[in-house]
Order: structure tokens, then C-alpha cells, then sequence
């Protein structure tokens, strides 16, 4: 079966996994929904990176950042808490009373330095640092223009963030995540410089970043050399960097724990290295998405797909329910 050039990696995978199980594959929704059968009639449907190995509660707690951390909470995993806040207008269903007055509590709690989120986004989309009482305000009213919920955590100062990707109770694949930066020359302004990394990668994190400088420091000349890290997410849809991750045995033990506690078969922890030493979950994903990491180079696309390749072997051999 032939690979188009615009597939998703994870697309192409699935594929070429068919190609070599001797299975059909039926594609629908732009390639978003994508159907196996097998010769005796089975199928195996695949929506979005969710390949099916994970049970509908898992998926759904996964997907809940609140839900997820108080599952590590329930467990004893180090995490970093999650507090739901849900849209107001979903009040007249559960009776609350309002958010302002347990928001205004939790915020003072995390010492007036927080991240809020919508409680089910992924790649770092529409996460935003706080650290006033009217951006508090601010925030939440943009957030729940779109949200049904939000998740507040406290900020906490990392170091590296690392992606495990597990599957049934082994890691099959690790990497770092670094946040973006630019280079100096020791010619080029900070201006300039930004100018030459705007990508729509890039963009969202310059944006913010470039709301906290000064216009001297726009003007500044770097020395060649000189790291100038772009804000803090760490994210590869955002502009983040890739490093390769050598014996992590503490942050390899916490993502596993963390992958039983949810009894998450095939899915993605994210561990925050913090500046202290620890490792405390930051997220889990029970669908798997490696396109960033599969496109830096052609080894790390080969361990993509494999990854991809075991557990649909996990699927296709999986009992009939």
C-alpha cells in the first residue's frame, strides 16, 4: 500500500502495520478515523491517535487533567495537582455556587503564582501563567468562553520535562523536552533575531514572551553564543526543543506507576524534572502523538513507528470482546 507524502506519521504507521498484517484499511473523517479488518471480518477502528488498546474509563480520566491528578493523589504518585473549575454555566446541573471566591482561595493558596487551563487541551494550547488578581479574573472569563472546565495547578520551576511512552507496564520510547530559545550571534538584535524565528510554532510562545521585555532589551545586541530561552512551556507544538534522555531511572519508575494507576495500557506520562530534584507528573495521554518527536530525524521517525507498530500488534492479537 502506498504512503502519501501527507500523512501523519501516525497515519503512515498504521499503514504500513496493515500492509505487513495482510489487513485492509479504511480510511474516513480526512484520515481522522481509520478502520482495520482482517480477513475473518474483524475490525479495529483507530480515532485520532487513540488506537483502542485503552478502556473507555481510562481514556476519559486521561483526558481530565483534575480527574487524572486526583487518581495520582488517590494513589500516592508525586504529581503536580490539577483543581477543577467548571464554566458557570454548568452550575444550574451540579448546584455550585460560583467560582470567584474558591478560585480567589486556591490562588492565594499557590502563592499567587498559577497556571490555568482548559481541563481537556493538549499541546500547550491556551495555557496561560497568572500572577495577579486581575489576570485571575481575566484569564478565567477568555478560558470559559470555550471551555467547560479549567484546571488551575501551581507554577512550579522545572528543569527538563520527559515524555515516556509506555506500554503495558514498559517504556518503549523517552525523550526530553526543552524549552524554545534563540541563539545569538553577536550582530543580530533580539529583535532581529525574533523576526528570523517566527514560525507559527514559534509564534504563540515569542508572543508572550516578547510582552515582558523592555524595548532596550529588543535593541540589545547578544553575545554569539548567548541561549535566550523563550518563556517556559516546554511543548514541541510550541517551539520547543528535543533531547535525548540518558539513564532516568527515578522519572522511569514514576511514569510507570503513574501509566498503572490509571490502568493506561498504550499512552504518554509527562514527568517534570523540578529544580529541587524531584519528579512529579505533570500529565498523561492515553492517545499518543509523536509527530514532532518522529519528524527531527530519520532514526527518530523509525522509533515512532515501531512504537506504533507494537502496540497495534497488542490490538490485532487482543481477544474478540
Amino acid at each position: 500500500m502506498a504512503i502519501r507524502n501527507d500523512d501523519r506519521v501516525f497515519v503512515a504507521a498504521v499503514r504500513t502495520f496493515a500492509t505487513t498484517r495482510g489487513l485492509s484499511v479504511e480510511a474516513l473523517s480526512h484520515d481522522w478515523l481509520l478502520i482495520l479488518t482482517a480477513d475473518n471480518g474483524q475490525r479495529f477502528p483507530i480515532l485520532g491517535y487513540d488506537i483502542g488498546l485503552n478502556s473507555a474509563t481510562t481514556l476519559r480520566i486521561a483526558n481530565d487533567k483534575a480527574a487524572t491528578a486526583d487518581m495520582l493523589a488517590a494513589t500516592g504518585i508525586d504529581h503536580i495537582p490539577h483543581r477543577l473549575f467548571l464554566n458557570p454555566d454548568l452550575h444550574v446541573f451540579t448546584r455550585g455556587t460560583g467560582n470567584w471566591e474558591s478560585l480567589r482561595a486556591a490562588f492565594a493558596d499557590a502563592g499567587h503564582d498559577v497556571v490555568l487551563k482548559g481541563n481537556e487541551g493538549t499541546s500547550g494550547k491556551g495555557v496561560h501563567r497568572v500572577c495577579t488578581l486581575l489576570d485571575l479574573e481575566r484569564v478565567t472569563h477568555d478560558l470559559f468562553r470555550t471551555e467547560r472546565a479549567i484546571a488551575l495547578s501551581p507554577w512550579i520551576a522545572i528543569s527538563r520535562e520527559t515524555r515516556f511512552v509506555v506500554l503495558d507496564g514498559s517504556v518503549q520510547l523517552a525523550y526530553a523536552k526543552t524549552v524554545p530559545a534563540l541563539a545569538g550571534d553577536g550582530v543580530a538584535s533580539v529583535r532581529t533575531l525574533v523576526a528570523r524565528a517566527m514560525t507559527p510554532e514559534m509564534g504563540p510562545s515569542l508572543g508572550a514572551w516578547l510582552e515582558d521585555l523592555e524595548a532596550e532589551e529588543l535593541d540589545r545586541v547578544p553575545q554569539a553564543g548567548e541561549i535566550l530561552p523563550v518563556g517556559w512551556r516546554h511543548n514541541l507544538g510550541q517551539g520547543g526543543g528535543i533531547a535525548e534522555v540518558s539513564a532516568d531511572a527515578a522519572g522511569h519508575a514514576v511514569a510507570l506507576a503513574a501509566a498503572a494507576a490509571l490502568n493506561l495500557r498504550f499512552g504518554s506520562v509527562d514527568i517534570a524534572h523540578t529544580v529541587d530534584g524531584g519528579h512529579r507528573v505533570m500529565e498523561v495521554n492515553a492517545g499518543v502523538m509523536l509527530e514532532h518527536f518522529a519528524r527531527s530525524g530519520a532514526e527518530r521517525r523509525a522509533q515512532v513507528v515501531e512504537t506504533y507498530h507494537d502496540a497495534l500488534a497488542r490490538l490485532v492479537s487482543s481477544p474478540t470482546p
